[in-house]
């Protein structure tokens, strides 16, 4: 059976859904769910059933569990919603992979003043970083000691919030911006397009792949 590929935009006025089905290139916008609340973080894992779990942290301390993809929800579990706020609380700077968002653990951010940085897996690691409050992309290949201007083949709009490494191809990351704009690259952070375009400003992001 063709996999399909997900990706979760958390925005200002709740979560939304893109799919790719049977991964042929063609994103489209296929559901937008919690109407009303601003998607601050978004956990996501395969469910018992081949369903995706989603968990998403909201406005005022909420957080909601759908075991269905995105489509029902309730009230998540204690443990989960405390990972997510521990998340948003910390101190030190947030980096995206392909497991989820995690602290920076190193004594400084691997970018001078990176608003959001990305860390995708490999033989050899490559870092992303947006920096200039956002508004350029870079990538490294060498652990930070050297950074290289990424290509936008679309001009960027807004600033760069969040990266989302994707779950099932260590090359591919998606971005999303304070204007709603929705990137991805497919060359480890080098060269960027655009796939879509939201009205609200995108806080959160996952990128995942079911059957």
């Amino acid at each position: 059976m063709a996999k399909a590929g997900i990706v979760y935009v958390g925005t200002n006025d709740g979560l939304v859904t893109y799919s790719d089905p049977g991964s042929t290139g063609h994103w489209r916008r296929i559901g937008h769910t919690l109407v009303g609340h601003t998607v601050h973080g978004i956990i996501a894992a395969d469910g018992d059933d081949g369903a995706l779990v989603v968990i998403v942290s909201l406005d005022a301390n909420d957080a909601r569990i759908s075991l269905d993809g995105a489509q029902t929800w309730g009230p998540a579990p204690a443990a989960e919603a405390e990972a997510l706020q521990d998340l948003r609380q910390s101190s030190r700077p947030l980096i995206a992979t392909a497991q989820g968002m995690a602290q920076w653990t190193g004594a400084h951010p691997p970018a001078p003043g990176a608003q959001a940085l990305a860390m995708l897996a490999g033989k050899q690691e490559t870092l992303l970083a947006a920096i200039a409050e956002g508004t350029q992309l870079l990538y490294s290949n060498d652990g930070g000691a050297n950074w290289v201007a990424a290509q936008l083949t679309t001009p960027l709009q807004g600033a760069i919030t969040v990266f989302a490494p994707s779950s099932y191809h260590m090359d591919t990351c998606w971005a999303g911006t304070d204007t709603g704009q929705i990137l991805r690259s497919d060359d480890r952070g080098q060269s960027w397009v655009e796939v879509a375009q939201e009205a609200k400003p995108i806080h959160a992001m996952v990128v995942m792949q079911i059957r």
